[in-house]
């Protein structure tokens, strides 16, 4: 992906193939700043603008691969808690989690040109089984997730752009 194609003040979706819901941005901060949100599970919450992640986490302060941790969460009023498995925690690239459904939630980060970060978050969920797939068109969760996703960059990127004019 070129960052020419991309426009710096929009959530943009992009093609990451099939089973996937993927979208970008460019925040104007480095990935030195981002980083430390992602790979640490206490503060998801920060990143989330779907609203659904509760600031209760239980696991390593710095995620790896192989870690698990469990994040409490609130969708339709409903509390519950899920644990997740580290599938990639490339320092300062990227980052992914399995949930117990098989699904992953991948972010990469690439620095831009210009001293800002380009931020992709996935929802892939290739792995999924059949039934999970016709349950989650049912509950329209696909929708849902590709707004929830586009929500949460939007809220990162307008995170740094008050920042970086203050």
């Amino acid at each position: 992906m070129s960052e020419h194609e991309y426009s710096t003040d929009r959530v943009r979706e992009v093609d990451s193939g099939s089973f996937t819901i993927s979208y970008r941005v460019r925040v104007n901060t480095t990935v030195d700043q981002l980083w430390p949100m992602a790979a640490n599970p206490h503060r998801h919450h920060e990143l989330d603008g779907s609203g659904s992640l509760s600031k209760k986490v239980r696991g390593p302060e710095v995620l790896a691969e192989g870690d698990t941790f469990n994040i409490w969460m609130r969708r339709l009023g409903i509390p519950y808690t899920l644990k997740m498995r580290v599938l990639i925690a490339d320092p300062q690239h990227e980052i992914a989690w399995q949930h117990p459904s098989k699904h992953v939630w991948h972010w990469v980060f690439e620095p831009a040109d210009d001293g800002g970060t380009w931020v992709t978050e996935t929802f892939d969920y290739r792995q999924a089984s059949p039934l999970t797939i016709r349950l989650w068109k049912l509950g329209d969760i696909f929708n849902q997730n590709a707004s929830d996703i586009r929500s949460t960059l939007q809220q990162l990127q307008d995170r740094y752009a008050k920042e970086a004019h203050v």
